[in-house]
């Protein structure tokens, strides 16, 4: 194993990626390409998924070219988790467009679902909410009439991204996904790892429209490469995969900030409920299954993305740059797509409050960094409230490189923050769990490094103030919706 590779493809919300790792961890290669999120209208959000697939394909084929004269051992597939996916079983074509984790529409349908949301949390560790698959499955059934169609005349496919990407690399040969995707359509039971028929039946979705179940660690299949049958043999959600390459073992922590920012808490393979949280199922393999308490913000660097709209364009480097030079930031509510854990508030926006004449670009970013912090202390707090408490936080990310989010981060919680040295964790868990499928040992994989820590610098009693004084802005914001 030690002179081959593994190929990890990384499917996210702006760009689809491949990366090489070899028997050391090391990558080797990679290639992207850049994926458009359309938003139609306000609270929607979509993919092309011809664009999808073949930006993720075209990545595959460049790494391959790249890394021609060495062998590839396995490849894992590593994608966001919500959003679903409608195509022909027949011809392969998407037949709408792919509903991303971050789309609304589908708000009227979780109201007429006749469960309640303590029934759907013990069932699936979610609750009720159009940025999971099956309001969105419920919605496009009754106004997409060629996926209507292909329902009436059995060649309809429906899953998460993985199951697509997978589909197609193996023509048609495999369609499955792992319990981590399989969560994410709110039709999957985590206490038996099944589909579960009550909530198909609530939600009108056919068993037989769904992807078969395997194991995060199992055969996808081959992907047919010139003459070369390479095994895939890891499917998984992008935040278990981030997770699996940080080592947060049984009750360790981390934050992800990626298009979203993720609070996890590895609860082993104990399956613990928190009103308020999520319970994910993480990575399963031949030893068990491993489960998560976990809260999202919902926007993290796609307020960044949505800034550069409106003309505050800048890089991460800049946002560190601009954050020292900030004398009075603003405050700033990161609501893109309403409130996740633990509000559970949809109804609200993004608010900027707090402009003066000498208001400067870099007090609009400060302010959106201490927004984002507030947001993510917010669920820290929450869970140390039922006793769920942290010593420190490993951090990885896109964002992750902003030292200036990781002081705010830092400073807020009072709690000391462990950064990860190669911020491409979700390929690096990916990589690592394909590996596994083959016998390699990751141990000392070169991705587990970590950073120097990120300890707080503002007094504890400011630390506290300048929360307090943030959920005083907070409750304005929902008096205001």
């Amino acid at each position: 194993m030690n002179n081959k590779l593994i190929l990890a493809l990384d499917q996210g919300s702006s760009s689809s990626r491949v990366l090489a790792f070899d028997g050391q961890g090391k990558v080797v290669a990679r290639s992207s390409r850049a994926l458009d999120t359309l938003r139609p209208s306000v609270g929607l959000a979509e993919f092309d998924a011809g664009q999808l697939l073949q930006g993720q394909v075209s990545a595959l084929q460049e790494v391959l070219q790249q890394t021609a004269a060495q062998e590839i051992a396995a490849i894992s597939v590593a994608t966001q988790r919500s959003t679903v996916v409608f195509w022909d079983r027949l011809s392969g074509n998407p037949l709408a467009p792919a509903l991303s984790w971050q789309d609304g529409r589908a708000q009227q349908e979780t109201a007429i679902v006749n469960l309640p949301q303590e029934a759907i949390h013990q069932m699936t560790g979610l609750y009720k909410t159009p940025f999971y698959s099956a309001p969105k499955i419920m919605w496009t059934l009754k106004n997409v009439p060629q996926v209507r169609q292909a329902a009436e005349e059995g060649r309809l496919c429906i899953g998460p991204v993985g199951s697509y990407i997978i589909w197609h690399l193996t023509s048609g040969k495999v369609f499955a996904c792992d319990p981590t995707l399989a969560q994410r359509t709110l039709l999957f039971n985590i206490s038996t790892l099944n589909w579960d028929h009550a909530l198909l039946e609530a939600f009108g979705v056919k068993r037989e429209w769904l992807p078969q179940l395997k194991r995060t660690v199992d055969d996808y299949g081959f992907y047919e490469h010139q003459g070369r049958h390479i095994p895939i043999r890891a499917c998984v959600g992008d935040q278990q995969a981030s997770l699996r390459a940080l080592r947060v073992v049984s009750g360790g922590a981390c934050i992800n900030y990626g298009t979203g920012a993720f609070f996890m808490r590895n609860t082993g393979h104990q399956c613990h409920f928190l009103p308020g949280l999520l319970t994910s199922v993480g990575a399963q393999d031949s030893s068990g299954c491993e489960y998560l308490l976990e809260g999202p913000v919902n926007a993290c660097s796609t307020v960044f993305a949505w800034l550069n709209e409106i003309g505050f364009s800048c890089s991460v480097e800049e946002i560190d740059v601009l954050c020292e030079k900030a004398t009075q930031p603003v405050q700033f509510l990161p609501a893109l797509g309403g409130l996740g854990a633990p509000y559970w508030d949809f109804s609200l926006s993004p608010v900027l409050s707090g402009f003066s004449p000498r208001t400067q670009k870099a007090d609009v970013l400060a302010g959106v960094v201490e927004g984002l912090a507030a947001l993510l202390a917010d669920i820290v707090f929450y869970a140390e409230r039922y006793g769920i408490k942290s010593t420190e936080i490993k951090v990885s990310g896109g964002l992750s490189k902003s030292r200036a989010l990781l002081r705010a981060q830092a400073d807020i919680l009072q709690m000391r923050l462990l950064p990860c040295v190669e911020a491409e964790s979700t390929a690096a868990g990916a990589a690592m769990l394909a590996a596994q499928g083959v016998g390699a040992d990751t141990s000392q994989w070169e991705t587990l490094h970590l950073l120097p820590p990120v300890e707080p610098t503002l007094d504890p009693d400011k630390a506290e103030e300048k929360y307090r004084k943030w959920h005083q802005f907070l409750d304005w914001c929902k008096t205001k919706k």
